[in-house]
């Protein structure tokens, strides 16, 4: 699978773009991104109709602006970076922006164009678990991992969820019950399943669904990592992407099922903000399940 480097960088300006301490930046801002646009490895950027980011409001600070790009590699971003007149227009960041900015770089399958609610879901991947293959900052290296979007008859998918069941069997308690359904037509229609490739290796997987009786309402499915792999906060990762494309598709709330012997799990999702919720439709009544809910703004 080919792969490009997203890579999203915060500021906030000590001053608005039409003062004249900003005109600098202002004045200098077309031709870097037209060097950028020309520089090896570019393949996209963020922009308006005006040519540059700068008037989109990502932030409730109207100042805080963002530079969303993508790159063939790590070595032409750093090659742009480092060098030329980027380098000399970088240096003089501290005149423009107050300190302190924010940044994140992570990979998707060549062809994708990364949106900015995507972009501030790395950042928040980055402060509520530190860097990761998931995202990471400028000069770090960690394998590469991309979670894409898969159907179920997909090769890498029967496998994975095969282990899965036979994991959720083992570790039952007596008198529980393990819930495998998650169906074609459930993942085309208002779902979607996710795989997550380490080094294009499929490691990890999850999904959500429609609630039936609740359009609002999502249910996160069949989440599971490779026990080689686990401790690489993969499962954090497909978690943060299923509701981040739950959100998307205008849900306005998740759910889902556990095991309540299931620690590790409840606490991931706890992590997230999941909290524990009355249980619904093929959960009420049974025995070890414990379900939780949260809320998407």
């Amino acid at each position: 699978m080919q792969l490009h480097l997203a890579q999203l960088n915060v500021a906030t300006l000590r001053q608005p773009m039409d003062h004249p301490a900003t005109a600098g930046f202002a004045d200098g801002l077309a031709p870097v991104n037209a060097l950028g646009e020309a520089a090896p490895g570019f393949v996209w950027r963020l922009q308006t109709e005006d040519g540059d980011a700068t008037s989109i409001s990502a932030f409730p600070n109207p100042l805080t602006i963002v530079n969303l790009t993508v790159w063939e590699s790590g070595a032409a971003l750093r090659e742009f970076v480092y060098r030329g007149m980027h380098r000399d227009f970088f240096r003089r960041r501290a005149e423009w922006f107050e300190a302190g900015s924010l940044t994140a770089m992570w990979w998707v399958p060549a062809g994708t164009t990364p949106t900015v609610d995507d972009a501030k879901a790395r950042l928040e991947f980055i402060d509520r678990f530190g860097p990761s293959a998931y995202a990471f900052e400028m000069g770090q290296q960690f394998p590469q991992l991309v979670v894409v979007r898969r159907e179920l008859d997909h090769p890498d998918v029967g496998p994975m969820l095969g282990q899965l069941n036979r994991e959720l069997l083992d570790s039952e308690p007596e008198g529980g019950t393990c819930f495998h359904s998650l169906s074609e037509q459930e993942v085309q229609q208002g779902g979607a399943f996710f795989v997550a490739y380490l080094d294009d290796a499929p490691v990890a997987c999850g999904a959500y669904r429609r609630i039936p009786g609740a359009p609002d309402a999502a249910e996160i499915k069949r989440m599971w990592a490779h026990p080689d792999a686990r401790g690489s906060k993969l499962g954090a990762a497909v978690l943060a992407t299923l509701v981040q494309a739950a959100r998307a598709d205008g849900y306005q709330q998740v759910k889902l099922e556990t095991g309540e012997h299931l620690t590790a799990a409840v606490g991931l999702y706890t992590t997230f903000g999941f909290t524990a919720c009355e249980p619904w439709g093929e959960y009420v009544g049974v025995a070890h399940s414990y379900t939780m809910s949260k809320q998407l703004q």
